[in-house]
């Protein structure tokens, strides 16, 4: 069995420092897309935004 490792990306968002980071539940599997939603959302809102990286293994 082969296993393929996979990364997985999430935007952060949070209105304070001391609020806790909540995410829209959307992975997104290329590191470019992620970038592009983040950038769109820094001109619609003034919310701090953070890109969360998870690995995940996938068995084939």
């Amino acid at each position: 069995m082969k296993i393929i490792d996979i990364e997985v990306y999430v935007v952060g968002y949070r209105k304070t420092d001391n609020d806790e980071w909540e995410t829209s539940g959307k992975m997104y599997g290329n590191l470019i897309d992620a970038q592009a939603v983040m950038n769109k959302l820094s001109k619609e809102t003034k919310q701090h935004l953070k890109l969360f990286k998870f690995g995940r293994a996938v068995p084939l």
